[in-house]
Order: structure tokens, then sequence, then C-alpha cells
């Protein structure tokens, strides 16, 4: 054996040596592996000369999980604010307890990160080593104890632990969450509303008070973020459980929340001014290590209080800027970013785009990229414009009856709908995309995440004193019989609330959730009551009353009918006997009489909207 030989053996025996890591079922493990010394800016690029993969086998056999990584800096990025460093990392979330093996793959290659091949990057690859998994031991309102919220080809998601049904209530707007004051690399850029321009550096201010000493562990560099994990809290605290953030809105309303560097920052803010900064300012292939870093304290607190992270990767005016009809290398790297980055979350869903444009040929090819690449396969969706917009035809704002026709079933990897609508369409549209996804084969879970017009939405509440009524007056009725149960009696998933900008705290410069507090308090009393039926079993039955404003939910056993504010109506029901409770949506409250049910069903007050729920004895 020549000496050569005998430095193989040695060199392979390092590369195979076994290393331990535990974790938590469920829980995020990261593993940190030190590669190369390199930096955002360097060359060769790390972001795209490299690409980290790893291979985790359970001890059955089953699964095997092939998770990308990413560059982290020097792996405190979120606190040094570091450009620079050796640290390579992936996150890891384990659906088994037991041991768990990993073997790393890290190639180099001209754009390697979205391509196959590659050769050896020495370093870490070819490393293994083992994770020992235990029970986890969260409690709710962490996802964690649940584990992952997965579509299972039904019309809603469901958690893994229990295989329980998720009724989504909460914050679509604003869509520029992560435009915050406390994260790295985020500028005070401006932002276009019709023709009038907005500074959009958020501070959070109003929900200051709503900050937790159990979210100490989250914030960065001294205490930062605090006012954005308050406002995640104060979501919590009154009974939703999701919320909405644009990740890339470049050249768009805002402007100012992307991944990647800037060129210049005098350079990115002056293109800001004039809607070109991708064209001018950002780098389209280095990311932000540090504002990423910082993004992930916040998403991981927002784990620990039962939030779903609803990931807009894209809002219309710049989705087209990495393709209108190729997957380009831009748009799989950003892709990718993301999914290694925070694909690891329980509750999430990526949304391609709010209102796209793309074509649909590029739409199932994103689809499928995400679903490959994504070891976790959460749930994809696509928003889309609703019909009628604009008022002038065009084929430059095609909506849901263009695309979905299109996209349902086996035509698409996407597993739902997020619905832009007019707010007396809601009910119907919902319904019918519900029914239509279910007879092509693949059940979609569907979604309210955009209501009314763009300059309506959900309204503040009268009681709130930012609230003047010289914009908009208070919609709470409209909301919640068109909008909430509309959307649920409907078989729809849930409902995110848009803030429209004609209202005070809109879209674009709410920091104060409390504007509509009363709306979403109503929109968690809807989701408890859904939670406690078995609501997958039901299906709208709409037919069984005269009433066109009424809705009709249920099965043989069961049935459940809202009635608005004023209204009677006749009903048609399967032979038997029936009893009926009175319930009060805006208070949660059953009345305590039970009664016989009639032919004709009403309220208690006719002033008031009522939900009847009706049992067969």
């Amino acid at each position: 054996m020549n000496k050569t030989t005998l430095k193989l053996i040695a060199l392979l025996a390092v590369c195979t040596q076994l290393v331990m890591a535990q974790g938590q079922k469920w829980d995020k493990t990261t593993l940190d592996f030190e590669g190369p010394m390199t930096s955002e800016l360097a060359q060769p690029n790390p972001f795209t000369y490299y690409r980290l993969d790893v291979t985790f086998t359970h001890e059955s056999g089953a699964p095997i999980m092939f998770v990308p990584g990413f560059y982290a800096a020097d792996g405190k990025a979120h606190n040094s604010s570091a450009n620079a460093g050796n640290i390579w990392r992936v996150n890891f979330s384990a659906p088994k307890t037991g041991k768990w093996t990993y073997e790393v793959s890290f190639k180099a290659g001209e754009m390697i990160a979205v391509r196959e091949g590659g050769v050896s990057a020495g370093f870490m690859d070819g490393k293994q080593g083992e994770v020992l998994i235990t029970e986890n031991t969260k409690k709710l309102p962490d996802n964690r104890a649940n584990g992952r919220l997965q579509y299972v080809g039904k019309r809603y998601l469901e958690w893994a632990e229990n295989h329980e049904p998720f009724f989504k209530v909460g914050a679509d707007s604003p869509e520029n969450m992560l435009h915050y004051v406390d994260f790295d690399g985020t500028l005070d850029a401006y932002g276009k509303l019709g023709k009038d321009y907005y500074q959009l550096m958020k501070t959070w201010e109003p929900h200051a008070k709503d900050f937790e000493p159990a979210a100490q562990p989250f914030t960065w560099k001294n205490g930062k973020g605090k006012n954005l994990l308050g406002a995640i809290n104060y979501l919590s605290s009154i009974g939703l459980n999701a919320f909405s953030f644009l990740t890339f809105s470049v050249d768009g309303d805002d402007g100012g929340v992307y991944p990647y560097i800037t060129k210049n920052d005098s350079l990115f803010i002056a293109a800001s001014n004039e809607s070109k900064s991708w064209e001018k300012a950002l780098h389209h292939d280095r990311f932000d290590c540090s504002k990423l870093d910082q993004w992930e304290q916040v998403f991981s607190y927002a784990e620990t209080k039962g939030m779903y992270l609803h990931f807009k990767t894209f809002e219309s005016e710049g989705v087209n800027l990495m393709g209108k009809a190729d997957l380009t290398d831009d748009r799989k790297l950003y892709y990718r970013e993301l999914i290694a980055r925070f694909g690891h979350h329980l509750a999430l869903n990526w949304n391609l785009s709010e209102e796209t444009r793309l074509t649909v040929d590029l739409i199932r090819n994103i689809s499928s990229y995400i679903r490959n690449l994504d070891p976790y396969k959460n749930h994809v969706v696509q928003h889309t414009y609703p019909p009628g917009y604009p008022e002038k035809k065009s084929n430059l704002y095609p909506n849901y009856n263009y695309y979905y026709p299109n996209l349902v079933g086996f035509q698409s990897e996407l597993t739902g709908a997020s619905l832009q609508l007019d707010v007396n369409d809601v009910h119907e549209e919902v319904k019918n995309w519900v029914i239509q996804s279910a007879q092509s084969g693949k059940t979609w879970v569907v979604a309210n995440d955009e209501q009314g017009s763009a300059g309506r939405g959900v309204t503040v509440d009268e009681s709130h004193p930012l609230y003047t009524g010289k914009k908009n007056l208070d919609n709470a009725e409209e909301v919640r019989h068109k909008v909430l149960w509309g959307t649920f009696m409907a078989g729809g998933a849930g409902v995110e609330y848009y803030y429209g900008y004609n209202t005070e705290q809109n879209d674009l410069d709410a920091e104060d959730h409390r504007t509509r507090e009363i709306k979403y308090k109503e929109a968690a009393i809807a989701k408890t009551f859904f939670s406690e039926l078995p609501a997958l079993e039901m299906n709208t039955m709409d037919e069984l009353t005269a009433s066109e404003d009424d809705y009709v939910f249920g099965n043989e056993n069961i049935i459940v009918v809202y009635l608005p504010k004023g209204v009677s109506t006749a009903i048609n029901l399967p032979k038997g006997t029936w009893i009926q409770r009175f319930f009060y949506p805006k208070t949660g409250d059953y009345l305590s009489a039970n009664s016989k049910v009639s032919k004709s069903l009403s309220g208690p007050n006719a002033q008031q909207d009522w939900v009847l729920v009706l049992n067969k004895k």
C-alpha cells in the first residue's frame, strides 16, 4: 500500500466520520458547516457558484428528505450584521422521532445553485452524520405542538399530529409588513400610490405595548424588533392565526421590501423614485444575509404564537421583472433562497404572486419547481385579479376565470387558490372553486385573501379613534356576512382582511391592527365555531332555503344556516325531527334554549344576523 493510498483512506475517514446532533420533532434543527471563507460581494459569488444540499434519512428507511442549504455569513448575522464568513447552514424540521442520518453535498460550478451536476467544492462535501430527534415538548398555541400543516388532497389543510382541519383568519395588510426600520439593509425608499409617492418605512410603534418578555430571545442587536414582534403577539392574542407579507415589492406600490443587497443605497433610493430599482440598483443574485436572518427571527417567533405565514412572493408590478414566460435563473435562485431559509416553518403557503400577469405555462413551471425543491411540500397558491378589473378590458389583467380553469386539478402543482373578490361575489366564487377543484379529482384549499374594491376592503372600526367616516364608512356587517361567513359557509378554508387604499391605516401605511379589532374578533369567533363542527363532512346546501341572502352548510345529521340581518326564510329539511339552537356571530354566544325547527326560519331578533344550528334527533 503506497503513501497516496494511505492519504486517500485517511481523507475518506475524515469525510465519513459520523457527527451526532440532537433536536426535537417538528422543531428547527440547524446544522452549520465550515465552508470557504467568502462574502456577499465575493468572486466567485457564494450564492450561485456553490450549492449546499443535505440528504436526511430516517433509521426506518423512510422518509428520505433532500433539504437545500444556504450561505449564512458568520452564522450569527442577525446580531453581527456580518456580510462575510465561512458558515453554510441547513434548517431541518424532522417529521419523525428517532435517529436520522445525513449526508452533505457541497458542489461548485457556474450557476450551480440552480442547476444539476457540478464538481465537489471540498470542505464538507461528503460529510456524514446523525441527528437524534426526540418528542416535541411545546404546548399550544405553538405550532410545534400540532406538527406540520399539510395539504392532504382535501379542502382544508390538516395538522400532522391530530389531523384536525385548519381554519384561517388573519391580516392580509399591510402588504409591506417587512419594510421595517429595524431590519438591516432596509431603506426609507418611496412607494407609489396612484400619482403620489409616500415614504413607507414602518416603526410598528402602535404595537410597542404588545411586546411580551417571552419574545426577548427573538429580538436582535440589543433589542431591535420589539414592535413588530408585538404586532404579531397582538394578532395572536385576539384569536387570529395568520398574516401575509410581500418578500419582494421592488418597483411596486411600496418598493422597499427585497431580500437582496443594493449596488449602492443612494442609487437604490433614486431608482425607486422612477420604479427602476431592479434594473439599476439591486444585485439579482446576492442576498442580504443579516436581513434574512432577522426575518427568520420574526417568523420563528410567529411559530411560537401559532401563526400561519402567507408568503406573497411577488406583487403585480414586480412579478414580470424576473421573466414573464420563462423560468429564469433569477426566479429559481430567489425561490431557492426562500425555501432554504424559511421552508422549515410548519404553517405557511407560497403564493406565486399577488395579481399575477404571468403566462399559464410559467405558473405551472414555477409551481413544479417549488414542489420539487421544497422538502416539506408546503401549500402553493396563486392569487389573481378579480373579474372586471380594470373597467377597460385588457389582456394585461387576466382574472381567475382565465387562470384557474387552466391550472386546477392535475394541470399544475398548485394546491389552492388565493381569491381576490368583490364582497358580493365571495360566497358563490369560493363555492365554485371548491366544487370545480373537487370535480377535477384534486380538491383545492380555497381562501378569500382580498375583498372589496382596492379603495375600500375592510374598513376601520367605527369605534377606533382613527375612524373619521370621511373616506369609507364602517362595513362591519357586510364583512361579517358576505366575506367571513360567506367564505366558511361555502367550504372555504379561511379569510385574510385587506385594508383598502381609501381607508385610514391602509394596505401601505398601516401599522396598527387595532383599527380592525372588532372585525378580527368576530373572525376569531367564526374560526372557533367551524373548528367545533365536523366541517370536512359538511357541504354547501344553499338549495334547501328560499332566500338568496342566507347560506346553508351541512350533512344528513347537522345543518348550519346563516341568516343575515332582517332575513327569514323557508327551509326544506330532510325527513326526521330537527332541533335548532341559535348562535350569535358577533359575540360567540348560544341561546340556551333548544326548539323544534319549523318550515320557516328566523332569528330571535330581525335586527341582527344569526346562525341556526340544526341537529337531527
